[in-house]
């Protein structure tokens, strides 16, 4: 039985490809999209390339900011204040919102780009 063990040999790596693939892959239904952004298997790069791959993949699109308005303890005036920084902050928080759903588009195609490039160079001799 000892024998039977010690030859086989447990591939963490691959072990680690198969976990990462399945948690992308719930992320993707969960989120709408068809295909992962990535893909997390492949043996011609290092793991540490795969495992950048995948935690980019996990954080690309939770890019922007919530309103965050601090009261203010002035009598009279105090209720005022905060309506107008409260519409100020929302004012800022929409456009940089904005920006930061194309910087979530910019991010997909990259990670797309980079993860297309390492499966064609997986599939070369």
């Amino acid at each position: 039985m000892d024998d039977q063990e010690s030859t086989t040999e447990v591939n963490i790596e691959e072990i680690m490809q198969q976990i990462r693939g399945q948690i992308l892959a719930r992320k993707t239904a969960v989120s709408g999209q068809d295909t992962p952004v990535i893909n997390t298997e492949g043996k011609r790069f290092p793991p540490e390339f795969y495992e950048h791959l995948y935690q980019a993949a996990m954080i690309h699109n939770q890019i922007g900011i919530e309103i965050h308005v601090t009261k203010v303890n002035i009598p009279v005036i105090g209720s005022m204040l905060e309506k107008i920084r409260m519409k100020l902050h929302e004012l800022v928080v929409f456009y940089v919102n904005k920006s930061a759903a194309q910087q979530i588009q910019f991010n997909t195609h990259i990670l797309q780009a980079v993860s297309l490039i390492a499966q064609e160079i997986e599939t070369e001799n």
